[in-house]
């Protein structure tokens, strides 16, 4: 199995698709984009395959004129903020690979091993070091076997060898290699019969790259649909495909149906349905900038959704781009996140693109006589003698972004500090943060100075030795479990202000 940091993938219960589009082989306009270190766009191609449905995502980064290194590590650390699928680190390069590994939250898909002594020696410390499924290509040091003998050969051989460093055979997945039947009418047979034999000889897994079968034909789509079919019969357990290929999707949605793999041809189904239905519309009109924006907001993009935001100004007021794009892309991402369909890397890059955003809409307003809606005062701090701060950034990064004004005191702020910020800015809010059992006495004398000193003041709190038990013994009005929580109550006490 391979996991991201919220999913797992087993193989051997159904076909697996892997997402080759994160990939330069091939594709001028993706070239494009790393040479310009332009990450909107490999973001935008990973999110498109997630849609697609695919399980896994390959993350190939190679060119010559780029530092691999640099940008494989970016590209994985990025597209784990926006995709929650495992991902596949294709490289060549060992420190690529391992500063990939090294920031990858889960069980990643490493692409790739072969029978080459420098290989194995160079690639299974990092696979075991750092954990995961290995890709073992079935060639050594004399190439590409010919025959699907030659090729379960390696295969034991690499066994061997991984057995050496403690790797075992369960996370080696082997790619018997598809090879360009142009070039050799039986390419084709011998990858087929070679995938046939590290099943039943073996009992391992496989993948292959299904597109080099058809390369230097036409209509090359139909050759890869029928050579998936019969890989798929032959025990493939993975492919490495394009999930924009229609004919692909056919073929693994009917396998699934034919052999028992989808419970009441549901899937299938809905593949069908959907399908039907995309043939019968009329082909869409582009997004408009505002649907663009909102779409580029909860998918996390960053610079796009501030390049947007700049579009729109030019037809739409400061205020009608807060109140129907940002704000409603926020609650679905909250929405989401309270439902937990959205993890919190995706909510905090949610946030991060609704940030850049607003200080688009502030740089247009300035000097400007129009002004955001006014939201009440909102301070906080994390309590004295207590020194984390995350889980309050994260509160205070969402609160502005919703229009609070938000005064932040910091960490291991003392209980008078707080008391008089409250009262010189008139907060009608205050958020205290505490994750230290230690500390909670100090909010409890915070929150009793407060009382005293500004009793018209509401008191959230929130932090991981809270629970709202604590929170009724210290006299708090809201215990929040997630940041969130700390949003709707502070909306909630906003709006019977006004």
């Amino acid at each position: 199995m391979v996991s991201s940091y919220s999913h797992t993938v087993d193989f051997g219960i159904s076909p697996v698709l892997i997402g080759e589009r994160i990939n330069p082989t091939g594709k001028k306009r993706f070239k494009q984009a790393l040479l310009q270190n332009d990450m909107d766009y490999i973001l935008g191609e990973g999110v498109k395959q997630q849609e697609k449905g695919v399980h896994i995502l390959d993350v190939n980064v190679g060119l010559p004129d780029i530092d691999e290194p640099q940008m494989l590590k970016r590209a994985v650390l990025e597209l784990q903020s926006v995709i929650d699928l495992p991902l596949q680190i294709d490289t060549s390069d060992p420190a690529a690979m391992e500063g990939a590994l090294r920031c990858y939250n889960g069980k990643a898909m490493v692409n790739s091993v072969n029978g080459k002594e420098e290989s194995m020696n160079a690639v299974f410390p990092l696979v075991k070091k750092y954990g995961g499924l290995v890709v073992a290509l079935t060639l050594d040091e004399n190439g590409i076997p010919e025959t699907a003998e030659g090729r379960l050969a390696i295969a034991e051989k690499i066994i061997r060898k991984a057995k050496e460093y403690g790797i075992d055979k369960k996370d080696i997945i082997f790619d018997t290699l598809a090879m360009a039947v142009s070039a050799d009418k039986n390419a084709g047979k011998a990858t087929l019969k070679a995938l046939e034999l590290i099943r039943d000889k073996l009992n391992c897994h496989t993948s292959l790259g299904i597109s080099n079968v058809s390369f230097g034909l036409p209509t090359r789509d139909s050759i890869n649909a029928a050579f998936f079919a019969l890989a798929l019969h032959n025990g493939l357990s993975a492919a490495i495909m394009n999930p924009y290929s229609e004919d692909m999707l056919k073929v693994y949605y009917a396998y699934r149906a034919l052999f028992g793999l989808d419970e009441n041809f549901a899937d299938y189904i809905e593949y069908a349905s959907n399908f039907i239905n995309t043939e019968k519309k009329e082909e869409k009109p582009q997004d408009n900038g505002a649907d663009a924006l909102r779409k580029a907001i909860i998918k996390g993009f960053k610079e796009k959704s501030g390049e947007l935001t700049d579009e729109l100004l030019k037809t739409v007021p400061p205020l009608d781009i807060i109140k129907n794009e940002i704000i409603p892309a926020l609650d679905e991402v909250g929405i989401g996140f309270e439902k937990k369909t959205v993890y919190l890397p995706q909510l905090l890059m949610s946030a991060e693109a609704a940030k850049n955003s607003f200080e688009r809409l502030k740089e247009f307003m300035s000097g400007n006589a129009e002004s955001t809606e006014k939201h009440c005062n909102f301070v906080i701090a994390t309590v004295h003698g207590d020194i984390h701060d995350i889980g309050k950034n994260i509160v205070k990064m969402l609160l502005q972004n919703y229009g609070f004004n938000v005064f932040d005191l910091g960490k291991d702020v003392p209980a008078q500090t707080i008391a008089d910020k409250v009262v010189q800015t008139h907060a009608n809010l205050l958020g205290l943060s505490a994750l230290m059992t230690t500390t909670v006495p100090a909010m409890e004398e915070t929150i009793k100075l407060v009382r005293k000193e500004a009793p018209y003041c509401k008191i959230v709190v929130g932090g991981a030795v809270l629970t709202q038990e604590y929170a009724d013994m210290i006299g708090a009005d809201k215990y929040a479990k997630d940041a969130m929580e700390t949003v709707r109550y502070a909306q909630l006490i906003d709006g019977s202000l006004n």
